[in-house]
């Protein structure tokens, strides 16, 4: 069964296409260093009742459908975080 591609690759994927010699580092791994953005990110864009992102609201009407894109890279952010983490713990 094929796994669903992450955010983070999409992005990466999408900008390696756009600009091939120079491909972008994705959003996702520079926030993974940056524990506090990421978290704060993940406890404000949740699900609302309706299955709207309550982060993304606006004043005009309901935000992105859940989860948006910001939760998306904020829990690649996570992933990549804890996977440098669990090297790191694994190489001393």
């Amino acid at each position: 069964m094929e796994q669903p591609e992450t955010y983070a690759q999409g992005t990466a994927d999408a900008d390696a296409a756009a600009d091939p010699q120079e491909a972008a580092v994705p959003m996702a791994a520079i926030m993974s260093g940056m524990p506090e953005v990421w978290r704060k990110l993940l406890a404000a864009h949740v699900p609302d009742r309706l299955g709207r992102c309550s982060g993304c609201r606006s004043a005009t009407g309901s935000g992105e459908r859940w989860p948006c894109s910001l939760h998306r890279i904020a829990s690649d952010a996570q992933r990549l975080h804890d996977q440098d983490l669990a090297r790191a713990v694994d190489s001393d």
